[in-house]
């Protein structure tokens, strides 16, 4: 008699990878909106990398004769009280926002996912869980990042650590959500059945097939994420100075907006057009892995 091994069943897309990705970047491509969110966010990223490159003056370089300068062919973002010049204020505190998106919705990530993926499919795992993750959404994202902040000290490792701890209960939910959904899987159902492990199950069929949502879930993120360290950095409780920030340009911004608005104008710019274009770009994207949702 023939044993069929219904360990080695894959999920129906799994060999159509490459096709599946050329369907959603086609769908990616047909959306203006996220095209142009893309394009906001790889200028912004490039110039924030490459700050050192393209800043025309050193960000700590000071200047009093050509303090409170307004905007000019020599200083493009005009200068601040210092007579630092605001454009390369401007790409470095980029440079910072961009650190610690990446590294605090890494870590919301890193901790998130495993936990979503054991309470979605132990079900004794699934109450406790899901009560702590109730319990910290209860206390909005920023409180509970100024919280923690609070706690462990300003600077920007504790920015990144309170920002992503605050955003992991939602990363916990989105991927016990998943889980759930895919466990129910008929080829979920067949590889368990054929005796595939728990860590098969959760490593080759349902992590792989819930990375859609989680990479949409991470683009949704970003943006939570640069504003609440900019938050933290205006309060005092994020990136401390002289490091550049867009929330410390804002906090230093106050006392001089009568005579230099541009001091806040240009930080609250930047903050503003790349959230707003990483939204665009996590929209779109959204709606590329699901169609259906962009014919609503």
């Amino acid at each position: 008699m023939t044993v069929l091994d219904l360990s080695t069943v894959e999920a129906p897309a799994a060999g159509t990878l490459p096709a599946t990705r050329r369907r959603v970047l086609r769908r990616l491509l047909r959306n203006p909106l996220a095209v142009l969110g893309a394009v906001v966010v790889l200028i912004a990223v490039g110039a924030a990398l490459l700050a050192n490159v393209v800043a025309p003056y050193p960000y700590a370089q000071t200047d009093f004769s050509a303090a409170l300068q307004p905007p000019s062919p020599e200083h493009w973002f005009g200068t601040d009280y210092l007579g630092r010049d605001m454009f390369s204020w401007v790409l470095y505190g980029l440079r910072v926002s961009v650190l610690v998106a990446v590294m605090s919705v890494g870590l919301s990530m890193a901790l998130g996912v495993p936990l979503g993926l054991l309470a979605g499919y132990y079900g004794f795992l699934d109450p406790p869980v899901s009560r702590l993750t109730d319990t910290l959404l209860a206390f909005p994202f920023l409180i509970l990042a100024v919280g923690l902040a609070a706690i462990l000290g300003p600077s920007l490792a504790t920015a990144t650590i309170a920002i992503g701890i605050g955003q992991i209960p939602q990363v916990v939910r989105v991927t016990r959500g998943e889980t759930l959904r895919l466990r129910g899987m008929d080829y979920v159902t067949a590889a368990i059945a054929g005796g595939a492990s728990d860590t098969v199950v959760l490593r080759r069929h349902i992590l792989p097939n819930a990375m859609n949502t989680l990479i949409v879930q991470a683009t949704v993120a970003a943006p939570a994420a640069i504003i609440g360290e900019a938050v933290l950095s205006f309060l005092g409780l994020g990136v401390r100075p002289p490091t550049p920030s867009l929330g410390i340009m804002l906090a230093s911004a106050q006392p001089f907006f009568r005579d230099g608005p541009w001091m806040a104008v240009f930080p609250g710019v930047a903050i503003v057009a790349l959230t707003l274009a990483l939204n665009l770009f996590g929209d779109g994207l959204r709606d590329a892995f699901d169609p259906q949702e962009s014919r609503r």
